[in-house]
């Protein structure tokens, strides 16, 4: 199973999609639907985590940007874009069109059982955990030590990893952020010189490299914490479900409905922030 979330980058760099990944043992399902499986991702709590992940993200591009920490109006903007009550809907609308040839009670039967469960419950956890900057370097550093060590528990997250395509789509994902962000910044009288489409596509391009190692990095730390408390059969279960085709499917749709949400909230944070620059109120 997959989850994706937003990540908060550093400066105008970037927020990066993360696909996690729950695995569970299947069971029956009388029937299925998208809202329930919405549902079984705990989605609400997800979209709470987003929100706060957005808050330190606004908060690190007034740092970087104006020099200083934003006032509460900035604060309150930033909230309400990441505002759960408002990017949820969209993103249920999108699941559910993803997920419209996908085998629903099956993916709604790896959700539902106690193992699917108790999965979701430690990658929101640790997600929500991530949120402190040392907790975030604390696990990064883990990956890293694990990695020297040869670590198995290392290699089944990588398997997790390269069976679910984590890479490749998070590096999109980003890429497409932050172009949506540049171009609300072009639209919004942010630059002091012009800036057009070609240069905004140069500028995001040069990024994908940091981006790669950025999102690589980061997602070893992650899902190494995460599924720290699981045994090397389990996390072999979920390398198992997501290259599986139902796990492709969910996984699929999940990435197509945050690759939505968050280029429209990058826009968002990109306008809100030019209008800021500009000395025009919040």
């Amino acid at each position: 199973m997959a989850w994706r979330f937003l990540r908060a980058g550093r400066g105008v760099m970037a927020r990066v999609a993360l696909t996690l990944l729950v695995s569970a043992l299947p069971t029956a399902a009388l029937r299925a639907d998208p809202a329930r499986i919405s549902d079984l991702l705990h989605t609400g709590e997800l979209f709470d985590v987003l929100q706060q992940e957005g808050l330190a993200y606004g908060d690190d591009l007034m740092q970087e940007i104006m020099g200083a920490p934003g006032d509460a109006l900035w604060e309150r903007e930033v909230s309400d874009i990441h505002d759960p009550a408002a990017l949820r809907p969209r993103y249920d609308t999108l699941l559910a069109e993803g997920l419209a040839q996908a085998d629903q009670p099956a993916i709604e039967g790896w959700l539902a059982s106690d193992l699917g469960q108790r999965m979701i419950g430690l990658e929101i956890s640790a997600r929500r955990a991530l949120l402190d900057p040392s907790v975030e370097e604390a696990a990064l550093w883990a990956a890293e030590e694990a990695d020297a060590k040869r670590d198995p528990r290392l290699a089944a997250v990588r398997g997790i990893m390269e069976a679910g395509d984590l890479i490749e789509p998070n590096v999109m994902g980003g890429l497409n952020a932050n172009l949506a962000f540049y171009r609300a910044m072009a639209e919004g009288g942010a630059f002091p010189y012009e800036v057009t489409e070609t240069d905004m596509l140069a500028d995001v391009a040069a990024q994908e490299p940091e981006i790669r190692a950025d999102v690589t990095h980061w997602i070893e730390g992650y899902l190494f914490m995460a599924y720290s408390p699981l045994s090397l059969e389990e996390m072999t279960q979920i390398a198992e479900f997501n290259a599986s085709k139902s796990g492709q499917d969910l996984i699929r749709a999940q990435f197509e409905a945050f690759d939505v949400v968050y280029e429209e909230s990058s826009a968002a944070l990109g306008a809100a922030l030019a209008r800021r620059l500009n000395g025009q109120e919040l």
